[in-house]
Formats: structure tokens, C-alpha cells, sequence
């Protein structure tokens, strides 16, 4: 649901004042802001003083300015320019100092990045076709490197798309494109020494039709592809130039190459015929190590280095299974006459000669976190998406970063748990946790640090089938994004400052352009406290000024007065029903295991934002602290030590802040009843989804204790994959239970992930007679 027009306004006129106090009207927010309380008056026509700079970015800007206000962007050197430039040499390239008054527009920049970047600041200070809004700015990016990522190998983009995709990256200040273009369901890049690629390799005849978790799965089976021609890429980087963007390109290798080994399949190590891919996910046929598919890479690199002349060259070198190579009697050859320890180094071993290859031709190589496994070239640079450590570990080596951890950067993710959000990969990333990112690792000295280039929030698009879907995954989440990047930690403003200010200037601007972006900054959020036999629920949302209300408790509709029970078939789930106000209400632990539904929505001034249904089950256990032997990881531990006992059961496919993570293979905790309490049930939610490197138990003892120090088992349940908890029918009275969940240790070859501990993800814990 989207803020109308007229309902922006209204939102405008009411807190705009407050809003702007707090952050400029430009996004991301400039290191200084001083508002002057001047304003330029513009007329039918604003003249731009002719430099080689201001005269090579006319066309775009000449577009921006008309199609955002009307106005006639002009380079007319017989009339005075109302913006005036001054090249100085004395402000570091892509700084740039701006003031607007009643007599117009002053810029001095050093470079080309900084005029753009200046221009892009004074569109936003533009409030309409006849004011520009006075201020001093002294302005420059907190990171060099400043990334947005875009997957265009599961599903294609044309290049019209890509180019309004990086007309909003300008606006937003990015300064790099990692254009996504080889993996196992697509090769979308031509490649003339090899036209199979793109003639047998662009195009799938299946594409998985749903959730990859969803079983049995389901596919369309209809020819699915594209791609683009050397000389389509060349425009779009040249396009991407004039906007300050550099524009990276991603070949996957030796893993995701399946579209490529159906092109062709000498090039793996089994030789076997294999179509491009339609199922997401992680597959153990890759490149082989030998010396003709390593010459293939190389080759499909010299003419990429000729279509693109960024410094960097992305190989990918992420999630490769080890199985192929394990039996292939070439690559043991290569471990033994190379010396190497096992398979990983091998993998080091040929990502560091395409590390030497680009380094000849005076580039460099860059890879997700996994080639630092078994060594790495000493140029190469390393995207760190694993979480921190592998950025960490790089920094200390003294290779360059870029940070992109999943739990603040993957834009694939959730941003909300409303029902009624758009199929997602999974996980939960809300604007506020992206704004909350901070590329440096408090790990690392200042010396340290200095490694660090910046970040990227990435598009995988498994889920994003079209620009749209595109859209309101990222959207306004890169305004966010940008922010970390180009402010930085000393100059974002509060979130509330900063979520204000989206209301007041970005989703207007959004819907102009009919850009398809996301209300869920406004999603109202759910607080648990525990009270005598049951959990206090209060809504909110992150968005200061906001009202939530909770209403239709039950299927009764919203009133005004106290209900002391509920009707109908929930007669005996609630003991007494209070409501305090709109946005606060308890429920009550009861022996059975009742649900109830609720709704709650958040509005400003009147209009109404966003809107979730809720549905509390109710039981034994509700309300009742945890105490966690295992802390579930920072990333998934939504209401804390209530997390299985709020009543609310976790979705499938998971969203994240309904579920309880644990990066561990045992997991442990205990619950407190309060009281010696008899019961004949116990039921614990589990999730199954190896697509998420998450993995259901295989295992869990149950252990009860009187006085919480001797325990007793009860029950030692196996678990199969994609089951949803543990029954225990005998009756029992006790007042602690221990849960203690074993796990595979590792998740196994072939799979995503593979080697690595899995993900254990477990939701409501239901006890009832």
C-alpha cells in the first residue's frame, strides 16, 4: 500500500518544518548543511556556465531538470549563467562546494564527479519550477567505493531498464555498477571466440515456479533468456560514465557455470551434456581445473577487459562444491604437481593465474570472500558477503574490501513480515537495520581500516522477475544505502530524521516517476512483556509521528469499550480481554491451544500506511521467559527471550523476524512455568530450507526439573526434514523444561553452503493439557 499523492502533501505541510531541521532535503545528506533562508527564483529557463564538464553532462541533466520541474537547463554563453562554476584544484576530486542565494548558484569542484555530484544536490533543492531553496553545502563521499549490485543472469533486464536503474543510482550518489551477468541459469554476455555461450547458454527451457523451499516443486516450461551484444554493453558503460558510475563486471568462476557447461561441456570435468539451469540454488558440476578450460577463462576475460575498463574485474569464485574435482583424475593431478593441500587451494590456485592474467593487463581481480580460501593473489580484492569475518580477515592481510554482509546488504531479503509481501529469497532486512550498517568493522585497527574501499547492497534476483519487483526491493532501502556510503557515521542524522524525510521529498519524487517502492518503513511492529499468565502486546512503528492502533480482536471490531471476553468459537482461549488503548492489549496463557486474529495498522495524519493481520495463538506456555543456554544469533532474535513464547508462529517461506536463528549444530535452552504445571503436549516449530542453508534438527531431548538443577528426559524425538515440532503425549508436571536440538555439523557437499555449519531456525513453542 502507497501514500497517495495528496496524502504526501498533507504529511509535507504538517511535519516538513521539523523533517528539514533535521535532514537537508538532499539525499544522502550532504557533511555540511547550512540553510541560508534564501531562495533563487528561477525562471522558464536556469543558464549553466559552459565548462568541458557542465557541456559532456548537459544532455542527461537537461533531462532531469524538465522532466522533474519544467525547467529549460541551458548553456547559453551570450547570457549571464545564474549557476556559475569555478574549477579548483584545491578541493580533492570529487568534493564540492555549493551555495544558493536569492542571486543564484555558486559550484566550486575539482573534477567531473564532483560537478555531477553538485548538480545532483541542487535537483533536490529545487522545490518546483520557480524555487530553488537557499544553502551553503560543503559536501564529499565517506567511502570511494560506493556499490549497488545487479543480478541479471536468473532473470533478464533490457537495457532501457538497466539505464533508469542507474539513473536513480546517480541521483543517490553511487559511484559503481557490479552488473551480475554469467551463472548456472543464464549467460547473458557475448562473448565472439565463443558464441555457444550466448547462443546455447542465454537461454533455459524451465524456470522454478515459486519458492525453492516449496515441495513438490513446480516449474514453467517455456524458453526464458537474453542477452546483450558487445556493443549494447559498451553504450550502457558509457551511459553509466557520464552519471559518475563505473560500471564492474561479474563473470562467475569456477562455480555457478552450468550455464556454460551446456554450451560447453568439455568444459567441466565430467564432459556430460547438461541444460542451462531452471532451479535456483548451488550445483556441483563447475568449471574443471584443467589447462583448456583455464585458457577458456582467460580468453572470455581478454575480451570482457575490452568491453569494460573499470580497474576491477569481478570472477565471483563463491559457493563451488569440491565433487567434481574430488573425482576428477585431472584435478588430483593438478593438486599433486602443483603441491597443494586439497581441493580449496586448487580453487586458489586457478583464481590467483586469472589474478596474474588481469594484473598483466594492468587490472584487478575481485571475488566474494570464499577465494580467500587457500591463498589469494596479493592484488586481488575481496567483496565480503559471508558477514564480517571474511572482510576482516582480508583487511588484516592487506587486501582491499568492500563490505556487503548479507544481514545489512541483501536486498533479495524481506523487508517486512506482512503477509501480503512479495515472494523474497527469505531473511529480514527493514530500512532501519540498513541505515544502522557501518562498513568498518570495529575489529580492525585505523590502519587496518584503511583497506576498507566502502560497500554494495545487492540485488539477487531468484524472486525479482521484473524492473517493478526490482524496484520495491530497493527502493527506498538504496536511499538508506547511500547514506551509510556517502554521509557516513559522523553525518546521518537519526533514523526517525531520516525515515521523516522520505515521507517529505523521496515518495513523492518516487511516484512522479512511478517508481514501484516499498511502505514497509511504515510497517507497524509487534512489543511482547511478559504479565501474569499471558504476554503484553504494544504496536509501533519506527517512523516517529506515526499512530498504530490494534483493532478486530477476535472478529470483534474495533470499540471504544473494555471486552471482557471473546465470542464465538474463542470463548474459552481468553480469560479476561483488556484494552488500555488502541495500540495495547493482553492476552491470556490458556490450557488449550486457541488462535486469535488481530489487525494493525499505522497512520499520519489521518491517512492510513500500512496495514498487517496478526494471529496470536494462545497456550500454556505464553508469555513465559526463556532462558537460552545457545543465544540465537544478532541477526534472528526478534523479542528476545519471548521469541518462543510470543505467540506468533514463523511463515514459510521465512521472513526472518518471525523465527529465532542459531548459527550453531546443538542448540539449548530452558523455559520457567512459573509453577509446577501438568501437561500432555509439547510442540516446537522447526524450519527445513537448505536453499537458506538452514537445516531442520535431526534431533531433540526433552528434560524436565522441579528446581531447575536435576533433570529428567522424557522424550528423545527424531526429526525429519521439514517437520514442524515435537509432540510428547505422555502427562507430565514439572515447572522446567530443557530443549537441547542437535543439528548436522556441516552442511553436506553439493548443497548451498556446503562445509559450513547450518542454520537452525525454531518459532513458537506451544505447551498445552
Amino acid at each position: 500500500m502507497k501514500l497517495k499523492t495528496w496524502n504526501v502533501l498533507m504529511v509535507l505541510l504538517f511535519i516538513g518544518w521539523s523533517a528539514q531541521a533535521q535532514h537537508s532535503r538532499i539525499f544522502p545528506q550532504p557533511q555540511s548543511y547550512i540553510a541560508n533562508g534564501e531562495q533563487f527564483n528561477v525562471g522558464p529557463d536556469l543558464i549553466l556556465q559552459d565548462t568541458p564538464e557542465s557541456r559532456e553532462m548537459l544532455p542527461f541533466l537537461k533531462e532531469q531538470f524538465y522532466n522533474q520541474f519544467g525547467i529549460y537547463l541551458l548553456i547559453d554563453q551570450k547570457r549571464e549563467p545564474e549557476i556559475q562554476l569555478s574549477v579548483s584544484k584545491a578541493i580533492r576530486k570529487g568534493y564540492y562546494h555549493m551555495t544558493i542565494t536569492s542571486s543564484g548558484v555558486i559550484i566550486e569542484y575539482n573534477d567531473y564527479q564532483g560537478l555531477f555530484y553538485a548538480m545532483q544536490s541542487l535537483l533536490q533543492q529545487t522545490a518546483d519550477k520557480n524555487t530553488i531553496h537557499g544553502a551553503n553545502i560543503e559536501d564529499w563521499p565517506a567511502f570511494d567505493y560506493r556499490g549497488v549490485h545487479l543480478d541479471c543472469a536468473r532473470h533478464f533486464f533490457t537495457i532501457k531498464e538497466l539505464e533508469q536503474f542507474i539513473d536513480e543510482m546517480a541521483r543517490l550518489k553511487f559511484n559503481t555498477f557490479h552488473w551480475h551477468l554469467t551463472d548456472d541459469q543464464g549467460w547473458r554476455i557475448e562473448i565472439k571466440k565463443y558464441p555457444k555461450l550466448t547462443e546455447v547458454g542465454a537461454w533455459r527451457d524451465s524456470t522454478l515456479i515459486g519458492h525453492y523451499s516449496n515441495q513438490p516443486q513446480q516449474y514453467e516450461h517455456q524458453r526464458y533468456g537474453g542477452f546483450y551484444t558487445q556493443e549494447e554493453a559498451k553504450k550502457l558503460v558509457e551511459y553509466a560514465k557520464k552519471r559518475g558510475i563505473e560500471v564492474v563486471p561479474e563473470i562467475e568462476m569456477p562455480g555457478h557455470a552450468r550455464a556454460a557447461l551446456a554450451a560447453y561441456p568439455e568444459l567441466g570435468c565430467t564432459g556430460e551434456q547438461l541444460p542451462v539451469e531452471g532451479l535456483w540454488g548451488v550445483f556441483d558440476d563447475v568449471f574443471c581445473t584443467k589447462e583448456p578450460t583455464v585458457q577458456f577463462l582467460k580468453d572470455v576475460l581478454d575480451e570482457v577487459i575490452a568491453i569494460f575498463p573499470s580497474e576491477t574485474i569481478h570472477v565471483g569464485g563463491d559457493e563451488t562444491p569440491k565433487v567434481r574435482w574430488k573425482e576428477c583424475t585431472e584435478c588430483q593431478k593438478n593438486i599433486k604437481d602443483h603441491h597443494l593441500h586439497d581441493e580449496h587451494e586448487l580453487q586458489s590456485y586457478v583464481i590467483q593465474q586469472l589474478a596474474l592474467h588481469l594484473q598483466a593487463k594492468g587490472r584487478k581481480l575481485m571475488g566474494w570472500d570464499e577465494i580467500l580460501e587457500g591463498g589469494l593473489a596479493p592484488s586481488a580484492q575481496v567483496m565480503s558477503w559471508r558477514g564480517t569475518e571474511g572482510g576482516i580477515a582480508a583487511a588484516k592481510a592487506g587486501h582491499e574490501v568492500v563490505m556487503t554482509p548479507t544481514a545489512y546488504c541483501y536486498f533479495d531479503y524481506y523487508q517486512s513480515g506482512n503477509p501480503d509481501e512479495p515472494l523474497a529469497i527469505g531473511g529480514y532486512l527493514p530500512l532501519e537495520k540498513v541505515y544502522s550498517f557501518n562498513p568498518v568493522p570495529k575489529e580492525l585497527t585505523e590502519a587496518e581500516a584503511k583497506y576498507i574501499l566502502g560497500g554494495q547492497a545487492n540485488l539477487w534476483t531468484e524472486y525479482l522477475q521484473t524492473m517493478k519487483d526490482v524496484q520495491y526491493n530497493a527502493f527506498p532501502r538504496l536511499a538508506a544505502m547511500s547514506e551509510v556510503l556517502w554521509s557516513g557515521e559522523k553525518t546521518k542524522t537519526s533514523y526517525d530524521a531520516f525515515a521523516d524525510a522520505l515521507v517529505v521529498y523521496q515518495f513523492p519524487y518516487y511516484e512522479k516517476r512511478g517508481i514501484n517502492y516499498s511502505s514497509a518503513a511504515f510497517e507497524p511492529f509487534l512489543k511482547f512483556k511478559s504479565v501474569p499468565n499471558g504476554v503484553y502486546v504494544s504496536a509501533g512503528c519506527s517512523v516517529a509521528n506515526t499512530k498504530t492502533s490494534i483493532f478486530n480482536v477476535g472478529g470483534i471490531e474495533r470499540t471504544n469499550r473494555v471486552i471482557n471476553e471473546l465470542e464465538g468459537d474463542a470463548l474459552v482461549t481468553v480469560s479476561e480481554y483488556k484494552e488500555s488503548d488502541d495500540s495495547q492489549i493482553t492476552f491470556f496463557a490458556t490450557p488449550h491451544s486457541h488462535k486469535i486474529d488481530f489487525t494493525v495498522a499505522t497512520e499520519k495524519n489521518g491517512s492510513q500506511l500500512r496495514e498487517n493481520h496478526y494471529t496470536i495463538t494462545t497456550h500454556m506456555a505464553l508469555g513465559k521467559p526463556i532462558s537460552f543456554i545457545t543465544p540465537p544469533s544478532e541477526k534472528y532474535n526478534n523479542h528476545g527471550n519471548l521469541g518462543l513464547t510470543d505467540g506468533i508462529s514463523g511463515a514459510k517461506p521465512w521472513k526472518g523476524d518471525q523465527w529465532l536463528g542459531f548459527e550453531t549444530d546443538t542448540v539449548s535452552f530452558v523455559i520457567d512455568l512459573g509453577k509446577k504445571t501438568r501437561f500432555n503436549k509439547i510442540q516446537l516449530g522447526t524450519l527445513h530450507d537448505p536453499g537458506s542453508w538452514i537445516y531442520a534438527p535431526l534431533t531433540c531431548l526433552f528434560e524436565t526439573s522441579k528446581n531447575g538443577k536435576d533433570w529428567k528426559p522424557i522424550c528423545y524425538r527424531g526429526n525429519e526434514a521439514g517437520n514442524v515440532g515435537f509432540i510428547n503425549e505422555g502427562k507430565v508436571k514439572t515447572r522446567y523444561i530443557r530443549f537441547t536440538l542437535e543439528n548436522v555439523e556441516t552442511i553436506p557437499d553439493g548443497q548451498p553452503g556446503a562445509g559450513f555449519t547450518p542454520w537452525t531456525f525454531i518459532d513458537e513453542l506451544i505447551i498445552t493439557k
